[in-house]
């Protein structure tokens, strides 16, 4: 390693390490808990598939822009898709979406209202 090249800083996984925990649950939840409805399975499988994408692409920084904050949105869709996609009145799926939703965009806001480190040299 020459001088110009600065030291590759390990990857720490933090918040975004959570979300990606969640979104594998968001994926496995709806055999795990049983639901009855294809909208709120098929719901939880694509917001878990890209809340988890989104987390580990923010954790190795290969986009420009914050993907925390597109957690945050995806987060608050968990705890509003119960009662838009009519099924509020099943409870697993309704306290499930609600509870993951509300922990994702604690842990995805507060990912991306931390700043970055300054690289060490």
């Amino acid at each position: 390693m020459d001088a110009t090249t600065p030291p590759r800083a390990p990857r720490t996984f933090g918040t975004n390490g959570i979300n990606i925990i969640l979104g594998i649950w968001l994926i496995l939840a709806p055999f795990i808990l049983g639901y009855s409805l294809q909208v709120a399975t098929w719901n939880d499988i694509v917001v878990g598939l890209v809340v988890g994408a989104f987390a580990l692409m923010h954790s190795y920084g290969v986009l420009r822009m914050r993907p925390s904050w597109i957690n945050v949105v995806f987060g608050i869709w968990l705890v509003i898709a119960p009662f838009l996609l009519n099924y509020g009145d099943y409870p697993a799926p309704r306290w499930n979406d609600v509870i993951l939703g509300l922990l994702v965009v604690i842990f995805a806001w507060s990912g991306a209202a931390v700043p970055r480190p300054p690289a060490r040299v």
